[in-house]
């Protein structure tokens, strides 16, 4: 699994950042990409990459405002021609998403040769998908904002074969059952499947915002607290925290200060404004002293699963 970035900038698209879009890439895991926003121009740079139309699947929306959903229309329409046809797509938003986007095809009379399902979320909405439990994280932008918590379940640890090969069990269609089972028996002895099963691999847990002031509610926190990867927006980069608030954005050092206890893996900064040229991104970036890295359009990270 990895998280890519293909649009790192804020509402005004530079020459080096796109507006907002991302993927989540799960392709081995579960055979598709998991969209989050949808930045204008996102299917040009979508050609730029890998990633297939087609297997994205599911979309969420983070808010309305036009830099998170202009290229969405667009990427809907070519989808249908490129290997979409009959593989159902689900969009997940705030509310309004599907008034926008029902008008902008009956007024274009554009069609899709595909289910398209648009579902408006609302605050601690909980969705099951794939193998994951998805959290609708309630923010603050002014408009609805939110963001999404990607839980992945658990998995049961490798099964200890060289352990079994030792109480003379050999190789073969019992090794799966012993998986699910409490206990086995070899040679009229009893023993417990959990003793011949390696420890458990924990779920990854990706937590993406959408535009918003920062939280330091406890229960926020918690609720993000353990993320193998944290996604925050930071319009701002130097100590200007008061204008931050004003138009509903982050500062990234206040971003750092709120975040120094939950233990996060990775911090991604995005939603980088245009007027920062790359002296100043260098600049900022040195000082974040590897708490944090500052997205860029096509920055990959990789996502890997952790044993408990």
């Amino acid at each position: 699994m990895k998280f890519t970035v293909l649009g790192s900038g804020a509402g005004l698209p530079s020459k080096d950042r796109n507006t907002q879009s991302f993927v989540i890439d799960c392709v081995l895991e579960y055979n598709e990409y998991i969209l989050i926003d949808a930045g204008e121009a996102l299917q040009h740079r979508i050609l730029h990459t890998h990633i297939k139309p087609s297997k994205i699947k599911n979309i969420f929306i983070t808010h309305l405002h036009g830099d998170h959903i202009f290229g969405l229309p667009g990427f809907l329409s070519s989808r249908a021609f490129q290997g979409g046809e009959g593989i159902p797509l689900k969009i997940y938003g705030p509310r309004g998403l599907r008034e926008w986007l029902e008008t902008t095809f009956r007024i274009s009379e554009s069609t899709l040769n595909y289910p398209l399902e648009i579902i408006e979320v609302e605050a601690h909405m909980k969705i099951r998908l794939n193998n994951f439990d998805v959290h609708v994280l309630p923010l603050s932008h002014g408009i609805e904002s939110f963001g999404y918590i990607f839980k992945e379940d658990d998995k049961i640890g490798e099964l200890q074969t060289d352990k079994l090969r030792e109480i003379g069990l050999k190789p073969g269609p019992v090794y799966g059952e012993i998986k699910s089972a409490e206990t086995f028996t070899v040679d009229n002895t009893v023993y417990k499947s959990a003793d011949f099963i390696g420890e458990t691999i924990r779920g990854r847990k990706i937590t993406v915002h959408g535009d918003t002031r920062l939280n330091s509610d406890e229960e926020y926190l918690n609720l993000i607290r353990n993320s193998d990867l944290v996604v925050h927006e930071a319009t701002f980069l130097k100590n200007e925290r008061e204008k931050a608030h004003d138009y509903f954005h982050s500062e990234v050092n206040h971003v750092l200060d709120i975040f120094k206890d939950i233990n996060y893996k990775e911090l991604l900064i995005v939603h980088i404004s245009s007027r920062y040229t790359d002296e100043d991104i260098k600049e900022v970036s040195a000082l974040l002293e590897g708490r944090a890295v500052i997205a860029y359009d096509y920055f990959e990270l990789p996502i890997p699963r952790n044993v408990k």
